[in-house]
């Protein structure tokens, strides 16, 4: 016997019109996955359904500023990408910006 493990949500016209709203307002796939109870995925596909420009993948101001103190804490880049759902560049691209020693 099969078991489901999590029931679908399924977003109504009026929460992917906010969905999409939020998304143009700054907030990231990640948060309006959380926010609205729905898969990462599920995001996205409401973004491209409704042609929304996307943005380019990596941190936002915020994310890149946490990643900085938490890189100048000790804590290794993979860690906090994966603490932040981003891979690696997305990680060392932000603290090259903030030049920040990333080592090798």
């Amino acid at each position: 016997m099969r078991r489901i493990e999590n029931l679908q949500t399924f977003l109504t016209a009026s929460e992917v019109d906010r969905l999409v709203d939020d998304y143009r307002s700054g907030a990231s796939v990640n948060e309006l996955a959380e926010r609205y109870g729905v898969h990462r995925a599920t995001v996205s596909a409401h973004l491209t359904r409704r042609r929304v420009a996307r943005r380019r993948p990596g941190l936002g101001v915020e994310e890149a500023a946490e990643a900085v103190k938490l890189r100048l804490g000790g804590v290794a880049m993979r860690a906090i990408a994966r603490s932040m759902s981003v891979d690696r560049e997305a990680v060392r691209t932000a603290l090259v910006e903030a030049d920040v020693d990333v080592g090798r």
